[in-house]
């Protein structure tokens, strides 16, 4: 068990019991924390208005889909709007979450701000306010909590060693004040796919950023047993020409997963990263075949599963399309997908499931 400062014994036994929920093996995360403002995005293409309202009826889909349909699911993360919001029937949406045997987390970051002097890159905020958020959120019954440091690949120079070392200090800190507060940390090194960089330059910096994250969640005192990694899979850039195929992406993340990430960690969930739902079901199946068990990559210390936003909705809200007359055709497409990235979770995906 990891070095922590900073907790008693019963502090981390509670932080342990949390992990072991959500770290269940061909389980996954759903990530339904979209702000408002990315709500716009995902509702203007179907011409549902972005509203508050609609935003709520459509997380009601969501947690009202019957809970034996959705039992690939361990956890789900909350967006701030959604947590005061009630369900027709009156209950909150923590207890709607709590109904349907998942846990509840929230996002705890506030979004990224440009870093002077480094074109293209950005740092994450919500440090000053967060001991008194993290009370607030574990009081309503949250668990667990999210925060993402943004990486931009830019040819040999980008990122920076200033971004990385300003990107897992808060990082680290955020997870300090978590754990104070009894919430878990999910630390989110997310590699964004903008750019034509290959899928061996991002297996660079994915070490590169990993390795450092976890030096210094080591020197800060965080209790790493305490904590679960969201992280990008392996691959190229979206405008670069070769690309990378699902077995490549596969063997790559394992290989460094084993170099970069301690066997203390429990669980490691990916982020989708803006690839379709075909494309992450079938990337995040190869992570987990069978075949990499009986080679030099071994059998994987950690759980590796999904957390998914629009990898497990984009389906669902196509369904849905804003009408209440096809709430059941989005509940429909959104049970199809977790159980895919639950069978994908496990290595036991097939293309023909779909």
């Amino acid at each position: 068990m990891t070095r922590s400062s900073h907790l008693n014994a019963e502090s981390q036994a509670e932080l342990t019991r949390i992990v072991r929920r959500i770290c269940q093996k061909g389980k996954g995360i759903l990530a339904a924390d979209e702000t408002p403002m990315a709500m716009e995005d995902r509702f203007q293409n179907l011409n549902i208005t972005n509203s508050d309202e609609n935003r709520r009826l459509y997380r009601q889909l969501l947690f009202t889909t019957p809970k034996s349909e959705i039992s690939s699911l361990s956890a789900v993360i909350l967006q701030h709007e959604t947590v005061y919001q009630k369900l027709d029937d009156g209950r909150d949406f923590i207890q709607a979450v709590n109904d349907i045997g998942i846990v509840p987390g929230i996002t705890l970051d506030k979004g990224w701000r440009a870093i002077p002097g480094h074109p293209g890159e950005v740092f994450t905020q919500g440090l000053d306010d967060l001991d008194a958020r993290c009370k607030t959120y574990k009081s309503l019954g949250l668990h667990f909590a999210k925060w993402r440091m943004a990486i931009t690949i830019q040819g040999e120079t980008v990122p920076s060693k200033t971004m990385i070392d300003e990107g897992v200090r808060s990082l680290a800190l955020y997870a300090l004040i978590c754990q104070t507060n009894g919430i878990v940390p999910i630390v989110e090194p997310d590699i964004s796919r903008i750019g034509d960089h290959s899928w061996q330059r991002q297996q660079e910096v994915f070490e590169l950023v990993n390795n450092k994250l976890y030096e210094v969640l080591k020197d800060y005192g965080v209790f790493i047993e305490g904590t679960i990694l969201k992280c990008s899979m392996v691959t190229a850039g979206k405008t670069n020409a070769q690309g990378a195929t699902p077995q490549q992406v596969g063997r790559a993340t394992r290989a460094s997963l084993n170099r970069s990430v301690p066997v203390s960690v429990a669980g490691i969930f990916f982020l989708s990263g803006g690839l379709s739902e075909l494309e992450s079901t079938a990337n995040l199946n190869a992570i987990n075949a069978p075949a990499l068990l009986n080679d030099e990559l071994g059998m994987p210390p950690w759980q590796l599963s999904f957390c998914f936003g629009r990898a497990l909705q984009d389906s669902c809200r196509r369904a849905w399309a804003g009408q209440e007359a096809r709430v059941s055709q989005g509940q429909a497409q959104f049970i199809k997908r977790v159980a895919l990235n639950g069978k994908a979770a496990l290595g036991q995906y097939q293309p023909e499931d779909e």
